[in-house]
């Protein structure tokens, strides 16, 4: 397999929100793209926490789309604040969202034996322009992903 590198994007949020909802809207953006998404980690440590997952999405038996998802959220406390005039719990903190994103190419390890690994740099050359298309292809998903986490905030 080759991780060739597309890019990290980042968001940051300071202020009043629900963890746990955005915790569920961000898994949800990343499912109705196509993701599947498998959890790999989990920290919490006093009021902040640390969550990492994983993000596939197969384009073809050659390529696929991964994100290395992190959620960090810092010095969350809860307080009340007024909604509809009744008193409601909120948390306030600040949460920072880390993608760092790949194209796999040959995740099956198909290529990696026998003449098919003689073959595959030809293969790569000749689609060139495919493989660039796919990267400019996920830069796309990945900031879309990103306003769409954005205007969670908004």
């Amino acid at each position: 397999m080759e991780i060739v590198p597309v890019g990290t994007t980042n968001i940051q949020y300071e202020g009043v929100f629900d963890d746990q909802k955005f915790y569920n809207f961000a898994k949800d953006s990343l499912q109705s793209n196509g993701y599947k998404v498998s959890e790999n980690k989990y920290v919490q440590f006093g009021p902040n926490y640390h969550i990492e997952w994983s993000a596939n999405k197969l384009i073809d038996d050659y390529m696929a789309y991964r994100i290395k998802f992190v959620l960090d959220y810092r010095n969350m406390t809860e307080t009340s604040a007024m909604k509809d005039g009744k008193p409601v719990k909120v948390k306030t903190g600040t949460v920072q969202v880390t993608m760092v994103s790949d194209l796999l190419l040959d995740y099956l390890d198909k290529w990696a034996t026998g003449i098919s690994k003689l073959v595959r740099p030809i293969y790569d050359k000749m689609n060139a322009a495919q493989i660039d298309q796919r990267k400019r292809t996920f830069d796309n998903d990945i900031q879309n992903i990103k306003n769409t986490l954005q205007s969670h905030f908004a």
